[in-house]
């Protein structure tokens, strides 16, 4: 393999494999480790691990998801861009379409019909949502500029920002071998983690913190941005492919070291080295879950499945867990955790593919009435 071939390792299906073990872990992250914001009394557990109960210990564990979500951004971006120029309003179009697609069906929903809940948990934040209706917070909301409606939205607007910067990136890795793509990416990692946020509130240089653009190019939340990079990177250098060959060649792909592979990220992520090592522990759970998953296709098959959802699955899984309080009542209503994380993916599932239906039917609506419009016009011309 020569030094520079690019990536091809994970095929579409094998993307939406991972993106559908991020949306995972997104859900767990988010109704396992906020027990404030959940209608009822908290979820059992059944064990602890290190001290602490097992959801907190896997709950924050699965913050991991957004790293995943920026890794596989980038990754994918550089693949689909490779040779060609860079479509950066079509990329832009696609994620805030996404985004509209489910905000104009439930932030309406929620004015409509939850903006007098009771205070069914401990966080006023979460029950008031839509209490209060206002136009600017609503444009505001819209463009992604703030997430006061769905807290766990913030993700848009720093992700759109990564897409805007994709072009820098490519053009810097490009002229680079793997191994000086890869200090790159640390140093970068330092820069967003240590050094631009450190600056923020400097009066020597103008307090940039009061600047909009160097907020949200130069302070995104590490290692998310270094992620992005990383993906990039590894697109770019084939990372997946050479690293796959190498275990290959030590015989450690097999069963037992990829389930091994995940408990070692877990550890190291929760009790040793903490998230700056994203950059490495992701292609490494990348390549163990692919070689576990290739082998029992059935799961594998459910989660390509899961996969194509999983962009609406994050945008909607929100007022099932948190905001709209029946409906989390309905999903903490097995009071067990496990239970509980398995109805919030299906009944968050189900919305995303009825979300889908509802808006290809209003496609087709719309193009049968253009069709017939286009038909009346031209029969009118001939007259």
């Amino acid at each position: 393999m020569t030094k520079d071939k690019i990536d091809n390792y994970l095929t579409p299906d094998d993307t939406r494999v991972m993106k559908c073990i991020a949306i995972i872990c997104m859900l767990m992250h988010h109704l396992w480790f906020f027990p404030n914001r959940l209608a009822g009394e908290p979820l059992t557990y059944i064990f602890t691990v290190f001290n602490a109960t097992s959801l907190q210990f896997f709950g924050i564990f699965g913050k991991i998801c957004v790293p995943m979500f920026f890794f596989f951004g980038g990754y994918g971006v550089y693949k689909s861009s490779y040779g060609k120029p860079y479509d950066i309003v079509g990329r832009l179009k696609k994620l805030y379409f996404a985004y509209w697609k489910v905000f104009l069906i439930f932030v309406p929903i929620g004015f409509l019909f939850f903006s007098t809940q009771a205070a069914y948990c401990t966080d006023p934040f979460i029950y008031t949502r839509f209490a209060n209706f206002s136009t600017r917070e609503l444009i505001s909301n819209f463009f992604g500029f703030t997430s006061t409606y769905n807290r766990e939205w913030w993700f848009l607007i720093s992700y759109a920002f990564a897409l805007v910067t994709f072009p820098i990136i490519r053009a810097i890795i490009d002229r680079y071998s793997a191994k000086t793509n890869i200090l790159i990416v640390i140093f970068v990692s330092l820069l967003f983690a240590n050094i631009f946020p450190g600056l923020r509130t400097s009066t020597t240089i103008g307090v940039p913190g009061n600047n909009f653009l160097y907020v949200k190019f130069f302070c995104q939340i590490a290692p998310y941005a270094a992620c992005f990079w990383m993906g990039a990177v590894t697109a770019r250098n084939g990372l997946l492919d050479r690293f796959s060959e190498a275990a290959k060649a030590n015989k450690l792909l097999n069963p037992f070291t990829d389930i091994a592979a995940w408990a070692t990220v877990i550890y190291l992520r929760q009790c040793e080295i903490g998230d700056t090592f994203d950059i490495f522990f992701i292609p490494v759970l990348t390549v163990a879950s692919i070689d576990l998953l290739n082998r029992v296709k059935v799961i594998k098959n459910a989660f390509v499945q899961m996969g194509k959802e999983s962009t609406s699955m994050w945008l909607i899984h929100p007022f099932f867990c948190y905001y709209f309080g029946l409906l989390s009542a309905f999903v903490t209503s097995p009071r067990i955790a496990i239970l509980s994380l398995l109805l919030l993916i299906a009944s968050t599932y189900l919305a995303s593919v009825l979300v889908s239906l509802f808006w290809n039917g209003v496609g087709s609506l719309y193009n049968r009435v253009k069709k017939k419009l286009t038909a009346k016009k031209a029969v009118n011309s001939v007259e």
